[in-house]
Parts: C-alpha cells; sequence; structure tokens
C-alpha cells in the first residue's frame, strides 16, 4: 500500500468557496445551481474547499456545495446529476489489527499520507452509465434474474475493469474533467471514513450490527443510497455491490455476501475481461 499517494490537482484556498457560489448561481437541474461558463470545472471551483461537488452529466458544469441534504431521495442525484465527496487530506490508517474479526494475511496494517481526493458518494446507477456509456451491461441474458429488474436507480453492474476506466476516461474528456475509478487506498480511505475498526462502524460482523449500514446476504441489490451513509456522507461502502478499482480489483463485499467479505480492508480480484452482476463502481474525480 502507498505510504504518500499523490496529492490531487486541485489547491485547495480558504475564503473562495462564497465567491465561486456567487459568480455560478445560474440556473440548474433538481433543485441545484451551476456554475456558469461552459463545460468542466472552472478554475474557481476547483479552488474551493466546498465538501460536495456536484456535476451535471449532461453539460459537465459542476457546482461547490456545503452541503447535500437531500441526497438520499432526490432522484435527480441518480440520474442527471453526480454527487462527488471530498475526503478531506490527512493522513489514514489502512489494513486491519491482527486479531479482529474476519481478517486476512494480506491486510497487514499501515498509514497513507495523502493530499484529499473526491469520490462519488453514492455508487454510479444505471441511469447514470447510461449516460456515460450509451449501453447496458447488466442485461447480459447469462445473469437471468440477478440482474434486478428494470430498475435505473440500481447500481450499474456487468461492467469489467478495462471498460469502466475506459468508459469514465472518454466520459471525462467530454466533460472536460477527470473520471477514474479509485484507488484502491483511495476506496479504503473513503470506506473506513476515519475508523479503525472491522467495520465502518466498529468490530461487530452481525448482520443485525450490520444492518442499517451494508446490504449483505440479500435476495439482491438494493436502490443506491437506501441505507445509511458512513461517518463522510458517503453510502453502499459496506454490501449491495462489489466496487471496482483501477487495479482490476474490486472491494467492499455485495448482497451476495456475508458481512465478513464486505469489510473496507478485504480485497478481491475481477479477471479484467470480465464482468458480473453484482459488481459495480463509484467513480473518483479531479479538475
Amino acid at each position: 500500500m502507498p505510504s504518500s499517494p499523490p496529492p490531487p490537482r486541485w489547491a485547495l484556498r480558504a475564503g473562495l468557496l462564497a465567491a465561486v457560489l456567487l459568480a455560478g448561481c445560474g440556473g440548474g437541474t433538481g433543485g441545484a445551481g451551476f456554475a456558469s461558463g461552459g463545460p468542466g470545472l472552472t478554475a474557481g471551483v476547483a479552488a474551493t474547499e466546498a465538501s460536495w461537488q456536484v456535476l451535471d452529466l449532461a453539460t459537465g458544469a459542476v457546482q461547490a456545495q456545503a452541503a447535500v441534504a437531500d441526497l438520499a431521495v432526490n432522484p435527480a442525484y441518480r440520474d442527471r446529476l453526480l454527487v462527488f465527496r471530498l475526503v478531506p487530506a490527512g493522513t489514514a490508517l489502512l489494513g486491519q489489527a491482527p486479531g479482529t474479526p474476519a481478517r486476512q494475511g494480506d491486510e497487514a496494517q499501515g498509514p497513507a499520507v495523502h493530499g484529499g481526493f473526491a469520490i462519488a458518494a453514492l455508487e454510479l446507477t444505471r441511469a447514470q452509465w447510461r449516460r456515460l456509456a450509451g449501453d447496458a451491461p447488466w442485461q447480459d441474458a447469462a445473469w437471468s434474474g440477478l440482474a434486478g429488474g428494470d430498475d435505473d436507480q440500481l447500481p450499474a453492474t456487468g461492467m469489467s475493469a478495462a471498460r469502466a476506466g475506459a468508459v469514465l476516461a472518454a466520459a471525462g474528456a467530454r466533460l472536460g474533467i477527470g473520471l477514474a475509478l479509485p484507488q484502491p487506498w483511495q476506496w479504503e480511505v473513503a470506506a473506513r471514513a476515519g475508523g479503525a475498526g472491522a467495520m465502518p462502524w466498529g468490530d461487530d460482523l452481525r448482520p443485525a450490527a450490520a444492518a442499517a449500514f451494508a446490504r449483505t446476504a440479500a435476495d439482491g441489490s438494493a436502490r443506491v443510497g437506501s441505507l445509511l451513509p458512513n461517518a463522510l456522507g458517503l453510502h453502499d461502502c459496506c454490501g449491495n455491490v462489489w466496487e471496482l478499482t483501477a487495479d482490476g480489483g474490486m472491494r467492499g463485499g455485495s448482497w451476495a455476501d456475508p458481512p465478513a467479505l464486505a469489510r473496507p480492508a478485504n480485497r478481491d480480484a475481477l479477471l479484467v475481461g470480465d464482468g458480473a452482476p453484482h459488481v459495480g463502481l463509484r467513480p473518483v474525480y479531479r479538475p
């Protein structure tokens, strides 16, 4: 695991958020106003300390926000808008301590010093994948019945890591920003949200303890954001669907797994050319 991941390209500066929001309060979608001046992040938005960034997948416009109060209920955030959460710069403890529940040999603990990054607050939905890629890989006939019907608010699944990376890169170039799969350390830092236990809520892996935060051992994925978020406001980091990382791996477990596999420190691999009905993604972005 890297001890000093490279910092993001944005220069976080205090005092600029109010000026940016005043300058970019044009019309928007789903109750949000977006920065004007063409697609992509403006230099002003990129320089703020806003905890949240809301990307319009149709135009590339981005709004910096101090909070997103309706994240759990607003359908726009599962369709045209993609919400990112800033993970503040700092030192995070990765891996899991010896003797803690379900720990495996490749989960040695160690610090990761990072410069901060932005990661999607929700797993990418089917509606959002269609906007980015124009297809529906979860409809593969070989998975009959496992895809969860026609609900566009379910997580997008069925793509390989290579396909997901290529779609995000192309969409980011079109919108004027950088979109990518998270690095493994980024995913774990975000999922842990400052915690050092086996799970974001502690070391209790019993289904009853996990039920409010993680969808595991169920009969299919739930709509994204259906359960409680972690301390950073990120939903579905444990269970629901495995989430692809930039190294071709996957993290977080799925609805088909017990809580022991949904731990932030646990990792698994997905073959580069494969996709699966219980594997999706959560993008990161940079201006």
